[in-house]
């Protein structure tokens, strides 16, 4: 099977918004579980999530979170974000700068909320917050979902400790590492324009 080798940056870059809202809606895209990077107290910290919602016009990504993690404790302190993507098959790799903002009470958390399926958030309805220590791995994890399936009304308390966390991207960085030589191209977003080159990989 013939590799695609892209020839054109505005078609680079349409192709990785493409596949990050492809993502956002697909469970099974390999762009669904991204690492994300924050600063906490002057350290870099990565953790994988999984991505919700995209929007190229807007240049944005979400995803939710407890807002008593230690995620949300360092966004508030810096608000400076990076995404890392790997797709293993087509080996393309997309780095995302830019920087996040936290809600938790507003009508970005409201609409994200209420976007998710009830499985999606039956993990927010516990009283312990994330990072808590704990004696043995089941302890402060009693299931408060009693329904099979999980319904609205299960995860409703959980809407308490809910936080959508909204980043808008300044940064692009795509690298191909394609068979007949890699290569990689840059996009940069001022208020009026896209900047995009090519740059060596």
């Amino acid at each position: 099977m013939s590799v695609p080798r892209y020839t054109d940056l505005d078609a680079v870059h349409t192709h990785v918004w493409d596949d990050l809202e492809m993502a956002a809606e697909d469970p099974g895209h390999p762009y669904r579980q991204l690492t994300f990077g924050t600063v906490h107290e002057k350290t870099p910290d990565l953790r994988t999530v999984v991505l919700r919602a995209a929007g190229a016009d807007t240049r944005e990504l979400q995803f939710h979170s407890d807002r008593r993690s230690r995620k949300v404790e360092a966004l508030r302190e810096n608000d400076q974000i990076a995404w890392h993507a790997w797709d293993t098959e087509s080996l393309e790799q997309i780095r995302l700068h830019g920087t996040a903002t936290v809600h938790t009470d507003d009508e970005v958390a409201t609409a994200l909320w209420e976007s998710q399926s009830p499985g999606s958030l039956s993990v927010y309805p516990r009283p312990t917050a994330p990072g808590t220590s704990i004696d043995a791995p089941e302890d402060k994890l009693r299931p408060e979902a009693k329904t099979d399936p999980i319904t609205e009304e299960d995860v409703a308390s959980g809407r308490q400790y809910f936080a959508a966390i909204r980043t808008v991207i300044d940064r692009v960085e795509w690298l191909h590492l394609h068979p007949d030589g890699h290569y990689r191209a840059r996009f940069e977003y001022t208020t009026d324009e896209t900047e995009a080159t090519w740059v060596v990989p």
